[in-house]
C-alpha cells in the first residue's frame, strides 16, 4: 500500500495526538458513513464502537467523538463538529487520506484493528490488498441470508471486481463443529486476549472460490477450517493456496 502523500507531515502531526489509530478509523468511518460500519460487520454503530474501542483501547464515545471531527466534510446526515476547523493532525489525516478508495482504506483499517501495537509505518511496507481477498484481512465480511436454507457459496457478482456472496451460516456451522482453535496452529485469541479474542477466527475455504464458477452447495465441514489470521495469510502466499497440511509441515519443520 502507498504512504500517504503528505507522509512527513503526517507522522509529525501525530506528535500531538496520542490515539492516532483510533482518528484514522474514525475518519474512514465518516468518509462511508454506513457502508463502512456494514462492511466492519461489528453490528449497529453503537456495537461498532464499542468493539473497536475495546480493541483500540479507548471509550467508544471517544472513538465517536473522532469520528465527528470529521463529519463536517463528508456527505453524510451527521453534522459531528461543525463549529470547530479541523486540528493540525486531523489535517493532515484528511489530507492525507482522502485520495484513498474505500477498498484501501478499508484494508488499512482492518491492519490496524488486527495489529494495534504495530509501528504505523510497517503498514505500508506490504501490499495487504495484493493477499488472496479482504476476508484474508478482516473475518467480518460475510453477508447473512437468513433465509437460505441450503448452504451456497461462489456466487459470482460482476461489480467492479468479483466479489462472493458468503452464507454467514456455514461460517456459523464450521465453528459449531471445530471451535474457534486455528486448524493449523492452535492459537485460542480468548484464551490469550480475554474477552475481545472470544468467537474472533478466520475461516478458510479448501476450495478457493475463484475456482468456482457456478453456485454449488457448500458442506460447512468438509470444504471449511477455521484459522488464525498469522496461518490464512500464508495459506495464501501464493497463488494456488497452499494447503492446510502443508503449512502445518511447514510449521512444524521451522518450530
Amino acid at each position: 500500500m502507498k504512504k500517504p502523500y503528505n507522509w512527513n507531515n503526517l507522522i509529525d502531526s501525530f506528535d500531538d495526538c496520542n490515539c492516532p489509530y483510533a482518528y484514522i478509523v474514525g475518519y474512514y468511518l465518516s468518509r462511508f458513513d454506513r457502508d463502512a460500519y456494514k462492511k466492519l460487520g461489528f453490528g449497529n454503530m453503537t456495537e461498532t464502537h464499542e468493539k473497536i474501542g475495546s480493541v483500540l483501547e479507548i471509550s467508544s464515545n471517544t472513538l465517536k467523538n473522532f469520528r465527528d471531527a470529521f463529519d463536517p466534510y463528508h456527505e453524510n446526515s451527521r453534522k459531528g463538529w461543525w463549529q470547530r476547523e479541523l486540528w493540525r493532525f486531523e489535517k493532515e489525516i484528511y489530507e492525507g487520506f482522502k485520495v484513498y478508495s474505500e477498498e484501501e482504506l478499508y484494508s488499512l483499517v482492518c491492519n490496524i484493528l488486527n495489529n494495534p501495537k504495530r509501528n504505523f509505518e510497517d503498514f505500508f511496507e506490504f501490499d495487504y490488498s495484493r493477499v488472496a481477498d479482504n476476508n484474508t484481512i478482516f473475518p467480518d465480511e460475510v453477508r447473512e441470508i437468513e433465509e437460505t436454507i441450503i448452504l451456497k457459496e461462489g456466487s459470482i457478482r460482476q461489480i467492479k471486481v468479483n466479489a462472493y456472496e458468503r452464507n454467514n451460516q456455514a461460517r456459523k456451522k464450521c465453528i459449531e463443529y471445530y471451535g474457534t482453535n486455528c486448524y493449523v496452529c492452535g492459537f485460542d485469541f480468548e484464551n490469550v486476549f480475554g474477552e475481545i479474542g472470544k468467537d474472533f477466527i478466520h475461516v478458510h475455504h479448501l476450495i478457493p472460490l475463484s475456482e468456482i464458477n457456478q453456485e454449488y452447495e457448500v458442506d460447512p465441514i468438509k470444504d471449511l477450517r477455521p484459522v488464525c489470521p498469522n496461518c490464512h495469510a500464508m495459506i495464501h502466499r501464493k497463488n494456488p493456496p497452499f494447503t492446510i497440511e502443508e503449512i502445518k509441515n511447514l510449521l512444524n519443520t521451522n518450530n
